[in-house]
């Protein structure tokens, strides 16, 4: 939206949830409640993610390439009208809230929408933090909640994935505290999720585990941790049924996370650490 608006020269409201972290000055920032979002503007573009087919509008069907061929910095760019899509880090602006800590931190969010966009190898996360402890780094998680699930268990699944035991919890601070923590943090680690992104565009390293996309939906990183001999990216195969806690089309049991082992994220670490 701010290459837009730079493009056009165009006056551009932005209506958005979370519109108190952004700060460009070439745009108006308003909440998705302002009354002004109702009045008549030129244009009008909705920008959203759309996994399946069938609930894409169909005013978009020739705009934009399925989700399954692009990725979501692809789309939003598709969405607003340009042909070259480029990787461009929003304006962040926000006063952080003061944070103090006894040793170097690293922010963590481990938990998510679906169990398979999770890291599902057992207490891979607790290795990974012993991992740092030994290197005198604490590690924070800073989810929006300390467990998330779906209620009830599947196989060896559990029902609710709390967040790591060896981390400190700093969860259900808000999107301000959370932007905080990674603002101090060395690097921050997570999954393909919100966090994630917030860790980036705040220019921070992000240690990913992903198993369910490709590396096309989400910003570039050479920290992302994929496992491409297993089942993988299934989301490029099937449409998402976001309504199933514990989809996994493929009923590979969510292998393509449980056969990311500590060691391969530790490596990944060992990069950021050693820099």
């Amino acid at each position: 939206m701010e290459k837009y608006q730079r493009a056009f020269q165009e006056e551009v409201h932005v209506f958005c949830n979370f519109s108190n972290l952004f700060g460009a000055s070439n745009l108006h920032i308003h909440s998705v409640e302002d009354p002004l979002w109702h009045d008549s503007f030129d244009k009008k573009f909705i920008i959203d993610f759309y996994p399946n087919t069938r609930e894409r509008p169909s005013s978009l069907t020739n705009k934009i390439h399925h989700i399954k061929e692009s990725g979501l910095i692809q789309t939003a760019s598709e969405i607003l009208g340009f042909d070259k899509v480029e990787e461009i880090k929003p304006t962040i602006s926000f006063k952080p809230k003061s944070i103090k800590t006894k040793k170097p931190i690293v922010t963590l969010a481990s938990l998510s929408t679906m169990q398979q966009k999770m890291w599902n190898y057992k207490n891979g996360w607790n290795e990974v933090i012993s991992y740092l402890k030994k290197n005198r780094i604490d590690v924070v998680s800073i989810d929006r909640y300390a467990r998330f699930g779906a209620g009830y268990p599947l196989r060896d699944i559990p029902a609710f994935n709390p967040i790591p035991s060896r981390s400190i919890d700093r969860t259900g601070g808000g999107l301000r505290i959370a932007a905080s923590y990674i603002k101090k943090s060395i690097f921050h680690m997570g999954l393909s999720s919100g966090l994630s992104w917030l860790a980036w565009a705040l220019d921070k390293s992000v240690v990913s585990v992903v198993g369910h996309n490709n590396q096309r939906y989400d910003f570039s990183s050479p920290y992302r941790i994929q496992n491409t001999s297993v089942c993988h990216a299934c989301w490029d195969n099937h449409d998402m049924n976001a309504e199933d806690w514990y989809w996994c089309p493929e009923n590979k049991n969510f292998e393509c996370t449980t056969q990311i082992t500590p060691e391969m994220v530790i490596e990944k670490i060992n990069i950021i650490l050693n820099q």
